[in-house]
């Protein structure tokens, strides 16, 4: 257990180095390694109205992500887990299929249906609504992850026992007292893991912020780490991004700290739940219309008139509004015309991550679980600890620091395929591991003492006994990770080159140079290609594989 102790150690060092890269570059001039140490970084942080702008952006894109996303997540939620309204497993199933498409995707339909010059609503209505803006980009991350806020809020519902709602009942409390009152305090961990993880996404995510908040001007952290990693005007100035990004480790620090102290806090509430029990349902009555509305007004937005929009757009030479006339210029030109050189690049990098980052992580994520959860190495929590790091800490300041890394440190690695894997590997060994940990906990060691008293070694009784039983949890977080790594434009857009570009980023260097339509069919394609792994992700979850 040593050896395998000291193997994830070089993973582990790899996560705390590249912090301790952006707290280093922080202090020195201009960000650059081998400048002289200076606190001036930290000073025209405070004094540049320019960061000033970006913090301000970023407190009100993230605030209105999370109240949509928990609003929304926690109603379809609760509607499904407490309500009479059935239809639970053709709901979750399109929450599902929901987390997994892109959030360029669905960016560019709301680009097209509101945006002040070429939305077909403005231009149909006669409105000028701004989908570019603050507000509409937060509206249009929080409907993105409020169905991840769904399915992790469903789990807290569906585990909790319903007596103390039993018992509001009974003293005469009506359901939607009950609701407010008993039922939402009692998940409040949940609630709070939620936030924190839609939080830490919301900071992350490129997506949006570049395709929707890049043309205008409107800069959030992500965008702001972006244009700081790839400068337009030859001038190089990582030292206040550092800065930044030191404050912002901080601060998810601070919050996964708040978080730990709630979950531990929520444990006095907890209650057992008997494998007969089932929740005492609220009667929706004459509100069933209300409830209709409510799923189907959110998937119509949410996804299906984005996914159309899109598919309107890839079909004509130029943005138009839906029309008999503009239907007589539909044609697969885009299609056909695409810049297939930039594609079969894309789609090469694309393959090779879906390949090596799911297996190296699944990889990585089952060693560290093993010195967590089976050794008895004094030490073994910092594991558990550096491993969920990735998590809490948003995506960018690690593959930021990859960037000047590689281009300082070790100039041969800019811009390569194996940075992109590394980086995005150490970015999911934070999720393996959640999924790990719970597996082992559930197999008992006493599984791996009969098979060592039969006279198995250590690693012949783990190899025939506890990966057998681990096989669906590694199919499953192997599957998940493979779809998240096609999806991703975080860290390829930060760490790919020229060279190395994905779908994603073809995609997005498509609409950044006008070519509108050519985007939107390798979009369209780019889900295509995906179908094959989400079908199998989909019909693995109908085993309902519990971890």
């Amino acid at each position: 257990m040593r050896r395998l102790a000291a193997a994830v150690s070089v993973p582990a060092a790899a996560v705390l180095g590249l912090l301790a890269l952006v707290v280093f570059l922080s202090f020195r001039v201009h960000g650059a390694p081998y400048e002289e140490f200076t606190l001036a970084n930290y000073a025209a942080l405070l004094a540049d109205p320019a960061v000033w702008d970006v913090v301000l952006s970023t407190v009100v894109y993230l605030a209105v992500t999370l109240v949509v996303a928990l609003v929304l997540g926690t109603a379809l939620a609760v509607l499904v887990e407490r309500t009479d309204f059935g239809h639970s497993r053709l709901i979750n199933t399109a929450m599902m299929i929901r987390v997994l498409i892109p959030g360029f995707f669905t960016a560019m339909g709301w680009i097209f249906l509101f945006h002040p010059r070429i939305g077909a609503v403005n231009q149909l209505l006669g409105t000028s609504l701004n989908i570019t803006s603050l507000a509409g980009m937060g509206l249009v991350e929080g409907l993105g992850l409020s169905a991840l806020v769904f399915i992790m809020v469903s789990g807290s519902l569906r585990a909790l026992d319903g007596s103390l709602e039993e018992a509001a009942r009974a003293n005469g409390a009506g359901p939607w007292t009950v609701l407010r009152l008993v039922t939402l305090p009692l998940i409040r961990p949940g609630l709070m893991g939620a936030a924190l993880f839609t939080a830490t996404i919301a900071l992350s995510a490129l997506d949006i912020p570049l395709i929707m908040g890049l043309s205008s001007r409107v800069y959030v952290f992500s965008s702001y780490l972006y244009v700081a990693a790839n400068p337009t005007d030859n001038v190089v100035e990582h030292g206040i991004p550092a800065a930044f990004s030191v404050v912002m480790i901080l601060v998810a620090v601070g919050l996964s700290a708040w978080y730990t102290r709630t979950l531990k806090a929520g444990r006095k509430y907890q209650v057992v739940t008997g494998k007969g029990y089932r929740p005492v349902t609220i009667a929706l009555g004459r509100w069933r219309w209300a409830a209709w509305l409510l799923v189907g007004g959110y998937f119509a937005w949410s996804t299906v008139l984005p996914m159309v929009m899109v598919l309107w757009v890839s079909l004509l030479p130029y943005v138009r509004v839906p029309s008999m006339q503009a239907l007589q210029e539909v044609s697969l030109a885009n299609y056909t015309g695409l810049d297939w050189d930039l594609v079969l690049r894309g789609l090469r990098t694309s393959l090779a991550l879906v390949v090596l980052v799911p297996t190296l992580a699944v990889l990585l994520s089952l060693a560290f679980s093993f010195v967590v959860v089976r050794s008895r190495l004094r030490r073994r929590y910092l594991y558990d600890f550096v491993a969920f790091l990735p998590q809490a800490v948003p995506h960018t300041i690690f593959a930021f620091a990859a960037v000047v890394a590689s281009l300082y440190l070790a100039q041969g690695l800019y811009g390569t395929l194996a940075l992109l894997v590394v980086v995005m590997t150490l970015m999911h060994v934070s999720f393996g591991t959640r999924m790990f940990n719970a597996g082992l906990l559930q197999i008992h060691t006493e599984l791996e003492e009969a098979a060592a008293m039969s006279g198995a070694a250590t690693w012949e009784a783990v190899r025939r006994v506890t990966l057998p039983l681990l096989k669906p949890v590694a199919t499953y977080t192997w599957l998940w990770l493979a779809l998240l790594s096609l999806r991703d434009l975080t860290v390829p857009g930060l760490v790919g080159g020229q060279d190395t570009v994905t779908l994603s980023v073809a995609s997005w260097t498509l609409y950044n140079t006008a070519q509108v339509g050519a985007s939107s069919a390798l979009t369209l394609l780019t889900i295509v290609f995906m179908a094959p792994l989400v079908g199998l992700f989909l019909a693995l979850n109908k085993r309902e594989v519990t971890v």
